[in-house]
């Protein structure tokens, strides 16, 4: 699926001579996790469908398709996470609509400030489970939702998924891997070693 709006509507609003329209962050929100539960499950459905590599074999097979699996599930209860919460911000509806609609204060008040760093807060995440050499990303997200505040520019740490996580991470040079963990878990994991690494280049710019 192509991002939005993207070249055709770049087009369309220049024709039209009209200025873009400001995004509301929570339909942003909404779009990308129903993309990211549709790559998902085409990544899951091209996994299952094509042939294992040479060397590979079944246990392989099975080990790659149980951890798209997970991500799909996750991503699946984040987007009816979404398409559950209440929509009750009357400033995004047109007036002549509002019909008397309340205001929830919680839902219509402004933006959470940033907490810590994205890095930091990992690496206190680290800290409060004894410093293992890897954290599994699945492990590492739901530690982070329970922050409050922002999480980069883009979302909030409750809407955190491991997709945007990493997509966070990457600019530092964090990227998961394959991992067997203390408990016998193999999953995709963020090392230590490379959160030390990206703390170091963060301190120095």
């Amino acid at each position: 699926m192509t991002t939005f709006p993207n070249f055709f509507d770049t087009v369309t609003t220049t024709l039209l001579g009209t200025k873009p329209l400001k995004e509301n962050p929570r339909h942003r929100a909404l779009l990308e996790a129903f993309t990211e539960v549709q790559n998902l499950e085409q990544r899951l459905l091209t996994a299952i469908t094509t042939p294992p590599e040479p060397g590979t074999g079944v246990s392989g097979l099975m080990e790659a398709c149980t951890d798209l699996l997970i991500e799909r599930l996750d991503a699946g209860y984040e987007l009816s996470r979404l398409l559950s919460a209440d929509y009750c911000c009357a400033a995004d509806v047109p007036e002549d609509d509002l019909c008397g609609l309340e205001q929830d204060e919680k839902c219509c008040q402004a933006p959470a400030e940033p907490t810590a760093g994205l890095l930091d807060a990992c690496s206190n995440v680290f800290a409060e489970l004894g410093d293992p050499h890897a954290v599994a990303s699945a492990d590492l997200v739901d530690a982070l939702r329970r922050l409050p505040g922002v999480a980069g520019n883009h979302w909030r740490y409750s809407d955190l998924t491991q997709a945007r996580l990493a997509e966070l991470l990457a600019p530092f040079g964090m990227q998961t891997r394959d991992i067997t963990l203390p408990d016998g878990r193999r999953r995709k994991s963020y090392r230590r070693e490379a959160l030390l690494a990206a703390l170091d280049v963060s301190d120095c710019c």
